[in-house]
């Protein structure tokens, strides 16, 4: 097949961040500019066997090559097009992590005569199967259901009978699944509800066609002998409510169906329906009577089943590999369930359709098929999936068309919603051949994970003092599946490695597979001396050995990577937790956490390590609260030091050392100076020249002396403390540093060495040899990138942590000592201009260089981090961020709640002026009816991030109301936040 049901052929752009599929399409357009022959099977074909598929996706469904670029300026700018589907989720697509199909088959209510006469004519797959079911059923001796489907428009539908009209029915539904099948579109489960039951299970495999058949008419037969003044009514509230309304209503009523929390249906004698509807519509509920003069899934049918067990075929359902769920028992029809019993129940008991969705999503479904002439419970979903638990999966629910709306535009619309949907589809099976096109633009790659590439960031005034802190986490969310989890020991495969085998053996939600094979990779950290030294030592030897070979582990397949750690905050693992930070940036597509466990492991601990695992993201620990296996979480909290500053007067700058020469040295050097201190000896590798040194001091009464030393050198240290270091040091101060920036397949043990070397051995020499009075301070520059990494900064952001580290064991000897993880100077020499700017991008700033040293040189309680930054783009960093990359909007204020609701409905109702809408009119007069009810719901959540239940808008509210609800809903975030 060559495309689409209505001939357009899709053009797919994929990339994993939002503003990469837009640049995609920009580059597509231009390369079409300078290739006017190509056509849209040309591009589609090229970017099939050029793009793997990835989270973002949009698709363009193109007739012609206007049409095409049409659709690709919209993509370029990030507009709405009606020929443009655009989806965001896993790019996994094997195993547990894909998506489940299911299609779901309604029962009577959305048919009328005439529904098949385009599809028959238009669609070669739906009239196939349409003319194949029709000989079944004249072989059965029933009449031909192509009678209805065929009808003229102006048909009555009184003049047909049951069993033309179920027929109907069927076959409409069996056949537009065909048509989505031969699209590529397959399912794994069926659902059915009421007479759609039968169409679920013949496609799902478990009955013959012959059958299926056989059933209709049997059941068509019984009802047609059961019709008089009955009626039936959908209504818009609870079933609760529903039972209110019956005990209230004379004459007989009784609920028949439950699709959801909000919507049933009653069935009765014509009176009471009429009666109950007229109840809740004044009520202010939606209520509407439908197309069935029967009193099917009612006591009615008590005295009928002896007469249907006779028409139905002797027979059972038959294994089949497609799952088909009956909305009569809400489970699984099983191989072997004899025909008389559960057809009988099919027909007689209320219909729980909720309970067969919640069946079906426990069981994986996430993009859901209605299966009928105009969508009759879409609706239903739309609630049904609102309450469900669906663990960070959306769902996506269409339906195959819509009255009144050409059918094979609407079919392949929500066909290409679908397939957008499931990362997993066969695109090249729906494309027929064509030549890829050369010299086509490569996919455009984001080389940094992490940094983005916005305008430049204007200056903002101020620091931040922020302190780490760990906060308790509640439960986490179910997990829906069975992940495949693969445990790699980086070490000798000790105690920790087979406790979690263990744990997860014990799982119902995980499984032990190959490493290959695995989505969940669980990299156990090997151990590590207890000192920063002795780790900075092993971990340089480690990496030469291979120890970051662990990420070559990954692939297409893996979802996320935990690193376990064992110790509680050891340098070495902490550091190492660094690397991995970092070294995740460099995958895109997988989640890199870590996770650290106290060294005693107690199978409770490790089997909530693996569930935290599971459902978990970030920094975790498992720690024991006094109650057993707690959760925890590494955040960050804004705060504003009230540490008490220091001052000459206390006598804390009398003797002042430094390492580092380089620009934060002489930042602390200048702002010394200038706020008394009377000596300060500068060390460096290559020293000072004295004009230098007379221009830093003037004009102040400072004495700076800066001598040459290489304070990764013990003896050097030594020898330069015993000339320089006088009575000791009143405060020290540790600058010096460099930086290894480099990919984790350029990262040498060597490099790890010397970056390790200045940063962490060169202040363990200083503080060994340079004599310290017994209430010195001392300050250690360490960076944010020790906790937050970033690209190329493995080694880096390692040295930084073990820093410290090293700040912590000085803290247990009895020092005054900080590690202030420092943002972004100006000017410093330690990483490049390139990196500098990068950085920059993230949302960091430079600092205030005096603001910055005086809000250092405090007693600061722990070890704090102190930047200048825009907070919203630092979000990820602050214990703010989205760990799956699901969108989050902004919410909009009170005042702009007005302008959402006129644009989204405007967009649904095709407005051109929203200025003239009357808020205070209904929604259901303004022209909502309830398939642009889900579109409204739709556009309002993506505006507000906040959704809107179907019967709010169905129920009679108006855009005002709706409005006040969107307001009040925010209040009550806020207020809950």
């Amino acid at each position: 097949m060559g495309g689409f049901p209505d001939g357009r052929v899709p053009v797919r752009l994929t990339a994993h961040a939002p503003d990469l599929v837009a640049q995609d399409a920009a580059a597509v357009l231009r390369y079409l500019d300078t290739r006017p022959a190509a056509t849209p099977s040309d591009v589609a074909q090229t970017l099939l066997s050029t793009r793997r598929t990835r989270r973002h996706r949009a698709l363009v469904r193109a007739a012609d090559r206007a049409e095409l670029l049409d659709g690709l300026r919209a993509v370029a700018a990030g507009q709405d097009h009606g020929l443009v589907t655009r989806s965001t989720g896993s790019a996994s697509h094997q195993g547990n992590s894909q998506p489940r199909v299911a299609f779901v088959f309604p029962g009577q209510g959305s048919q009328w005569p005439s529904m098949g006469v385009e599809p028959y004519a238009g669609l070669p797959d739906y009239r196939a199967e349409a003319d194949t079911c029709a000989v079944a059923f004249r072989a059965a001796g029933a009449a031909s259901p192509l009678d209805y489907l065929l009808a003229p428009a102006t048909a009555d539908t009184n003049e047909f009978s049951q069993e033309q009209i179920q027929g109907a029915q069927f076959v409409h539904g069996v056949a537009l699944a065909r048509v989505w099948l031969s699209c590529g579109v397959l399912p794994d489960i069926t659902v059915g509800h009421s007479l759609g039951e039968i169409g679920a299970a013949y496609l799902a495999g478990a009955i013959t066609l012959s059958e299926a058949v056989a059933i209709v008419v049997a059941r068509a037969t019984v009802l047609d002998r059961l019709t008089g003044p009955y009626r039936v009514a959908v209504l818009g509230i609870t079933a609760d409510a529903a039972h209110e309304v019956i005990a209230e209503t004379p004459g007989w009523l009784e609920l028949s169906v439950v699709n959801s929390r909000s919507s049933v249906a009653v069935s009765g004698e014509a009176a009471a329906v009429a009666a109950a509807v007229r109840t809740v519509t004044g009520n202010g509920s939606f209520a509407k009577e439908i197309e069935m003069r029967f009193p099917a899934h009612t006591t009615a049918l008590d005295e009928v089943r002896p007469e249907l067990e006779t028409l139905l075929p002797a027979g059972e359902f038959t294994d089949s590999a497609v799952q088909f769920i009956g909305s009569a028992t809400a489970d699984v029809v099983v191989a072997g369930t004899n025909f008389a019993d559960y057809w009988y129940t099919n027909l007689r008991s209320p219909v729980h359709f909720d309970r067969a969705i919640g069946t079906a999503i426990r069981r994986g479904a996430r993009i859901f098929v209605e299966l009928s002439a105009h969508p009759a419970l879409l609706f239903a979903m739309g609630d049904l999936l609102d309450d469900a638990d669906l663990a960070g999966s959306p769902a996506v629910m269409v339906g195959s068309g819509r009255r009144g709306e050409p059918l094979a535009e609407e079919l392949s619309a929500n066909i290409a919603t679908a397939a957008q949907a499931d990362p997993g589809f066969r695109w090249a099976d729906l494309l027929g051949p064509a030549k890829p096109l050369r010299d086509f633009p490569f996919a455009p790659m984001r080389a940094e994970h992490l940094w983005a590439r916005p305008q430049p960031l204007p200056p903002l005034p101020g620091l931040t003092v922020a302190t780490e802190q760990w906060q308790e986490l509640g439960a986490l969310p179910a997990v829906e599946g069975v992940r495949r989890a693969a445990v790699l020991d980086l070490g000798d495969g000790g105690q920790v490695s087979t406790q979690l085998r263990a744990a997860i053996d014990a799982s119902g939600a995980v499984r032990v597979v190959e490493v290959a094979d695995a989505d969940l990779l669980i990299v156990v950290a090997p151990d590590l001396p207890t000192d920063a030294t002795g780790a900075a030592t092993e971990l340089s030897r480690r990496v030469e050995a291979g120890l970051l070979d662990y990420p070559d582990a990954v692939t297409a397949d893996t979802r996320d990577v935990w690193l376990v750690t064992v110790g509680g905050e050891l340098p070495g693992a902490d550091a190492l937790a660094a690397m991995h930070r970092s070294v995740g940036y460099e995958h895109p597509e997988q989640n890199f956490h870590r996770m650290d466990l106290l060294a005693d492991l107690p199978p409770e601990v490790a089997a909530s390590a693996v569930t935290a695992m599971l459902g978990g993201s970030g920094d975790l620990a498992v720690r024991d609260n006094g109650h057993g296996p707690a959760l925890l979480r590494r955040t960050m909290r804004d705060e504003f030091s009230q540490a008490q500053a220091w001052s000459a007067e206390s006598g804390v700058f009398d003797q002042v050392v430094i390492t580092g020469t380089g620009a934060v040295g002489l930042h602390y050097a200048r702002y010394l100076a200038e706020h008394g201190a009377q000596r300060i000896v500068l060390l460096s590798r290559r020293g000072m020249d004295t004009g230098r040194l007379a221009e830093l001091a003037a004009p102040h009464d400072v004495e700076i002396v800066a001598p040459a030393c290489d304070i990764t050198d013990p003896a050097q240290v030594s020898a330069v403390a015993a000339e320089f270091a006088g009575g000791g040091a009143s405060l020290m101060i540790h600058t010096a540093a460099s930086a290894t920036i480099a990919a984790r397949r350029d990262i040498t043990g060597t490099a790890v060495r010397d970056t390790f070397a200045a940063k962490v051995g060169g202040a363990n020499n200083l503080v060994a040899a340079w004599p310290l009075r017994p209430d010195a301070r001392i300050v250690l520059c360490s960076s944010v990138s020790g906790l937050w990494g970033g690209y190329g900064h493995a080694a880096y952001a390692a040295a930084n942590r073990l820093l410290d580290g090293l700040a912590a064991e000085l803290r247990t000897a009895g020092r005054h000592c900080t590690s202030v993880r420092w943002g972004l100077w100006p000017g410093s020499g330690i990483i490049s201009a390139d990196e500098i700017e990068r950085v920059q991008r993230s949302g960091l700033q430079p600092m205030d260089p005096a603001r910055a040293v005086e809000a250092s040189l405090r007693d600061h309680a722990g070890d704090p981090l102190i930047f200048a930054a825009d907070a919203d783009r630092l979000r990820a960093f602050l214990g703010t961020e989205n760990h799956d990359e699901t969108e989050i909007p902004e919410p909009p204020t009170q005042s702009d709640t007005t302008g959402v609701v006129r644009g989204a409905l405007g967009s649904v109702l095709k407005l051109s002026d929203t200025a003239r809408l009357d808020l205070d009119a209904s929604l259901l007069d303004l022209g909502v009816d309830s398939l642009l009810a889900l579109d409204l719901r739709k556009k309002l959540k993506k505006a507000t991030g906040r959704a809107v239940p179907l019967a709010t808008i169905l129920g009679g509210a108006s855009a005002s109301e709706l409005i006040e609800h969107l307001d009040r809903s925010e209040k009550e975030t806020l207020s809950r936040d």
